[in-house]
């Protein structure tokens, strides 16, 4: 997997990371444009807005054996990174493997769409981010070296969603 050198930890490695999983996992398809993805997360209208650093409301309905519960993205800027990565390895290796994501998921190899326009808005943002993260609200959980940390990985998506 292309993205493994940043996948596991900071990226990849919160129960944001696994919900993010969780959604891609039950739209039950293998194409999937990246459009879709930030509408049903509600990241097209915090995107929109401009501003990741205090979250939003973003997440989704998910389908369990009792109906239907909204499953909350708590920190966005993360679940965004998280998603960034997800967008690049289909990008460099032409799909992602849920299971590559996550070992406890069955294979389900999966292709987002993302237009130039759309990379270059997450382009945009996690260049945003590895500017300053200490003022998003992540830094209330994570420490500061951490924080410079995921701020480094997240700049080096950004240079490779070209």
């Amino acid at each position: 997997m292309y993205i493994s050198k940043w996948w596991g930890d900071l990226i990849g490695g919160s129960d944001d990371s696994l919900a993010l999983i969780d959604y891609l996992e039950q739209l039950d398809l293998t194409d999937v444009t990246f459009n879709q993805i930030l509408k049903d997360l509600g990241f097209d209208v915090l995107l929109s807005e401009g501003d990741l650093k205090n979250g939003g409301n973003i997440g989704f309905d998910r389908r369990s054996a009792n109906g239907m519960f909204r499953v909350e993205l708590d920190i966005a800027c993360g679940a965004l990174i998280d998603l960034s990565a997800i967008v690049l390895e289909c990008l460099k290796s032409g799909y992602v493997d849920l299971h590559d994501l996550d070992e406890s998921r069955k294979p389900c190899k999966l292709y987002i769409d993302a237009s130039e326009e759309k990379r270059n808005l997450l382009r945009d943002d996690l260049n945003k981010f590895s500017r300053n993260p200490l003022s998003y609200d992540l830094a209330e959980l994570v420490p500061a070296a951490d924080m410079r940390e995921l701020a480094e990985k997240a700049k080096m998506i950004a240079d490779e969603l070209i």
